[in-house]
């Protein structure tokens, strides 16, 4: 058998298999090494997204939040599946639905949420969006008890935080609530929402200044934060600020145009209202609070906004729109304290006393832990409360009713200790227990003249000039229009108080005095010479 070249023949085979092979080698490598790149560069292009749409997120406002939608929308292009990346996308729409109430959002974020879940997503982002979406539900049981469990697993993060601050302000502990708020705020300090939710809580209370001063940090962490500013202006105003600068901020947001979620156009409608108050324009007022409706009908600041210019109009209706007020918000006490005070100053006593009574029925079983870990009645720690029931039953004569409210006031020992004792040292003033009073009024009145409070300067001087005392009364009265000059009181409203006490003087038989009166009291006024005001 011819057996000549088979050895060359097996060679040859051997060596172009053997090349085939490193060829077919070769070819795989370059495209495992290709699909290795490919991958990689999606992960970075992934990876480049999600961090820009959380760096825009933070940012907080209504575009910033479209620019984080935009990235999360190419991110799903290239990973559907990014469960991180969903959940953010929750939080995102949850925003968009509770904050700034865009229709349409909270199916979205309940989508998004439900895809984050079942892709096993373990963020923060996650469980806050579902506390949070529960919360706005209503669903207050269901949220209580999702929080109970994570806190039983060790989760901990400013979004569940700022859900129980949530769940305790409609409780009406809110006490707790503020504590809550404020540990949501300094944990998640860079994102202005958390502090634009505290100042607006604070604002519902009635905490003017300490609210300015969470929208300051909110607006810390974005000068542009446009819900901050724009409710931060009007907290300003409702402290009966004036309003400086407020007109050229309302022109910036306006020119925002798509910015303007129904949220910002009924705030800037509002804060619109306040200024036209301002300017004593309450029909001007009503018709910026119909704007503000029109954008969002449950915006409790339009419904208090309109009560308080229908009182200034001495309207009827003014009841109804602080009712309807309270009605959106029960457990914010801005919005029954002062509503019951401007309906007992327009003469409708009844109505301030409803108000007055719901407001006892809402928080009557709410309980307020103390420092020591006990729990007591909230009502009994509520001065604020007292002091505006004292202030309405004194304003219809029964002053018995309204000295009790003035010693659950006292006995709280709250913030308001000094208004409540200004406030029965007043009312013992009227009934002539001179000796009563002016034990109350000496102490926020003190004759250095570093008390805060004008109004008790003002009747402890009055207390003075009943007993014969026109020296020493004066200086009081003094005090008094020092310490209003100070917080801001119109110099027209200083002169006609000072040419009152003027006449005070001359018709006591103190012609010398109310002659020296004005010489010294002048300049608070005018300026170093005597206003027109004030008359010879």
């Amino acid at each position: 058998m011819e057996t000549s070249g088979r050895g060359d023949w097996k060679r040859r085979e051997g060596l172009g298999s053997a090349l085939a092979q490193i060829g077919v080698v070769a070819v795989l490598l370059a495209a495992g090494v290709a699909w290795y790149v490919h991958r990689g560069q999606v992960r970075q292009e992934v990876d480049a997204h999600l961090r820009t749409a959380r760096a825009a997120v933070l940012k907080g406002n209504p575009s910033d939040l479209a620019m984080a939608q935009q990235n999360l929308d190419a991110l799903f292009q290239l990973a559907p599946d990014s469960r991180d990346a969903r959940a953010l996308a929750a939080d995102l729409q949850a925003e968009l639905w509770l904050t700034h109430h865009l229709p349409g959002a909270d199916a979205k974020a309940r989508e998004q949420l439900e895809r984050a879940e079942a892709l096993g997503s373990r963020s923060g982002e996650r469980y806050g969006a579902r506390a949070l979406l529960l919360v706005g539900a209503g669903q207050t049981q269901e949220a209580n008890k999702l929080l109970e469990e994570l806190k039983a697993q060790g989760a901990n993060s400013p979004r569940l935080t700022l859900a129980q601050a949530l769940l305790l302000q409609r409780e009406g502990r809110l006490s707790e609530a503020r504590q809550a708020f404020a540990r949501a705020a300094e944990g998640a300090w860079k994102d202005p929402r958390f502090s634009a939710a505290y100042g607006e809580a604070l604002l519902d209370e009635g905490m003017f200044p300490q609210a300015v001063e969470a929208f300051a940090r909110a607006t810390n962490a974005n000068p542009d934060h446009l819900l901050s500013r724009v409710t931060s202006a009007l907290a300003r105003l409702y402290a009966e600020r004036p309003p400086e600068g407020v007109t050229a901020l309302l022109e910036e947001v306006r020119s925002r145009g798509k910015e303007l979620t129904p949220a910002l156009q009924a705030r800037v409608a509002v804060v619109q209202a306040e200024v036209a108050l301002a300017k004593g324009a309450p029909d001007e007022a009503l018709t910026h609070v119909d704007a503000a409706l029109k954008a969002w009908p449950d915006e409790h600041y339009a419904l208090f906004t309109r009560g308080r210019a229908l009182a200034a109009k001495r309207a009827p209706e003014a009841r109804q729109a602080f009712e309807a007020a309270v009605a959106k918000r029960p457990t914010a006490p801005l919005l029954t304290l002062e509503g019951a005070r401007l309906l007992q100053a327009q003469g409708d006593g009844e109505g301030a006393l409803a108000m007055l009574d719901a407001y006892e029925k809402t928080f009557h079983a709410v309980k307020a832990r103390t420092a020591d870990g006990k729990e007591l009645p909230a009502l009994d720690r509520d001065d604020r409360y007292w002091l505006a029931r004292g202030g309405v039953m004194e304003a219809a004569g029964r002053q018995d009713d309204a000295l009790a409210a003035y010693d659950k006031a006292l006995s709280a020992r709250g913030v308001g200790l000094a208004r409540a004792q200004y406030a029965k040292g007043a009312l013992l003033l009227t009934r002539k227990d001179f000796d009563g009073a002016k034990a109350l009024l000496t102490a926020v009145a003190p004759e250095s003249g570093a008390g805060s409070i004008p109004e008790a300067y003002a009747a402890l001087g009055e207390l003075l000039f009943a007993q014969g005392e026109f020296a020493a009364g004066c200086q009081q009265h003094y005090f008094s229009l020092v310490r209003a000059r100070a917080q801001g009181a119109p110099a027209e409203q200083l002169a006609t108080r000072a040419n009152d006490i003027k006449k005070r003087l001359e018709t006591s038989g103190q012609p010398a005095m109310a002659k020296a009166w004005l010489t010294e009291a002048g300049p608070l006024f005018s300026g170093g010479g005597e206003p027109a005001a004030v008359t010879r």
